[in-house]
This record gives structure tokens, sequence and C-alpha cells, in this order.
């Protein structure tokens, strides 16, 4: 199954010192959500905070609880510099890529790249009611939220894409229309409408991602990356990798161990 690495206290030094980092998965709801996830305050000392957002072909449903925010959001490329002042208070469901439009009947690029707000789907939602609660109330009511949202609803073909590709990649986007019999331009059409990615770089996310499933596993080496996911051009790896992250694999490594 598909589960996209996020490790924003290993790639930013004043998130680690400052931000509490915690995911949590539900079973009864993993057909749509991988996990939810929190950041809390390690301390209540004022201080600025970087989060690092490594891109995953996923849309959260996203809690601002300082700022009384709450909305869907996906991020085609790797945030390096998402800043926040420290003590805050987030949360949010990761949703598996293609679930955001099963759920909202949405095309997924209306939440990609973009912070669509919770009243753009639901206008029913009461938002100063919701934020009324205590913290832990919140969460417990969103979470049950989120389970309301995916009551009845199906996945499709879409959503078990990343879980598919993921434990066998494709060589190419060529294979990827094959495996689909779709037409390349049906596919980009698709792509972008369920996933909010052309098929190219949902073939680059997952890629990258099982490099960091490998890499921060401890069961394989940096070197070992490329026989693994048949990279012939080991320059181009580390680049690309390095693009995707900010650091080349061995960096990573160091750090993990660290």
């Amino acid at each position: 199954m598909y589960y996209p690495i996020q490790i924003p206290y290993i790639l930013s030094k004043n998130f680690a010192k400052s931000v509490k980092y915690t995911e949590e998965t539900v079973p009864h709801l993993q057909d749509f959500v991988i996990c939810f996830w929190e950041m809390l305050p390690i301390s209540e000392q004022m201080t600025n905070a970087n989060n690092v957002i490594i891109a995953d072909g996923c849309i959260d449903l996203v809690v601002d609880y300082s700022e009384m925010k709450i909305g869907f959001c996906g991020m085609s490329k790797t945030v390096f510099t998402d800043e926040f002042n420290s003590p805050s208070y987030h949360y949010g469901a990761r949703l598996k890529p293609g679930a955001f439009h099963v759920i909202t009947g949405k095309p997924a690029t209306e939440a990609m790249d973009i912070f669509l707000p919770i009243e753009n789907f639901d206008r029913t939602f009461d938002i100063s009611s919701f934020f009324e609660l205590p913290f832990n109330e919140a969460k417990a009511f969103f979470k049950n939220y989120i389970g309301s949202l995916i009551k009845d609803k199906i996945p499709d073909r879409f959503i078990s894409l990343f879980d598919t590709f993921s434990n066998d990649i494709p060589a190419n986007v060529s294979e990827i229309y094959q495996i689909l019999h779709y037409s390349p331009k049906q596919c980009q059409r698709l792509f972008y409408k369920h996933i909010g990615l052309s098929p190219q770089m949902s073939l680059c996310v997952i890629r990258f991602q099982k490099c960091l499933e490998i890499i921060t596993s401890g069961k394989a080496s940096p070197n070992d990356v490329l026989d693994i996911l048949n990279f012939h051009d080991q320059s181009h790896f580390i680049k690309d990798f390095k693009r995707n992250i900010g650091l080349t694999p061995l960096e990573l490594v160091r750090k993990y161990k660290s």
C-alpha cells in the first residue's frame, strides 16, 4: 500500500526543536485516508518554525487550529519554506491520491497547489462552532466528519493507482498508458481530474517516495536504490532526489541515523 513519507523533523532543524509531528492510521477509513497527522508545539515559547512538505501526490484536509482555518490542499512539488510561528496547532487527514475527487466531486486541480476553504465544498460546515470546540474535541469531531464524508463512497480505479504502481513501478509514462488502456490525451485529462498531477509527475512522485521508503527503512543503501528502481544514471538519480528533498541520498541517510 502506498504510504508517503513526510519527515519535517529530519529536514528542518527549527521544526525539530519546536514542533512534535505524529501520524496515526485508522484501518476502517484506509480506503480513502492514508493517515491523520498533527503538529503540536513542544513548548509555549514563541519561535519561528519551518515545515518542509515533501511532494506525495496527496490532497489533505488541513486544520490550522490557531488561525481558525480549515480546507483542502496538496502540493505538486516539495515546499521547502512553509514558515509559521509556534506555538501553533495543526492537524489534518492525508487523503489517498484520487480520494479528493471521489469525496468532493471536484477536479483535483482545484486543491493542488491551492488552498480550498471547506466552505467552498461544504456550505453547511459551521466553522465558528468548530473552532469554539476545545482542541481535542475538535479533533474528534474532525475524524467523525471525515467518516461522514466517505460514508457510502466507493473507491474508483484512480484511488488504487498509487498503491498498484508503488508495488510495481512503471518504467515510463508510455507503460502507464498501456496499463490503463487510455490514449496519452485521455490519460493526461483523467490524471489532472482525479489526482491533480500529470501522469509524468505522478510517476516521478511514486518513484521518489519509493526511494525515501527504501532509504529511511535502513534495509538498503542509496546505491541499492539504483538497482531496485532500475535507475541507470546515478548522477541523474542524485540530482532528481536532491531536487525533491534538498539533500542527496547519502546526506539523508546520515541525517536519519544521527
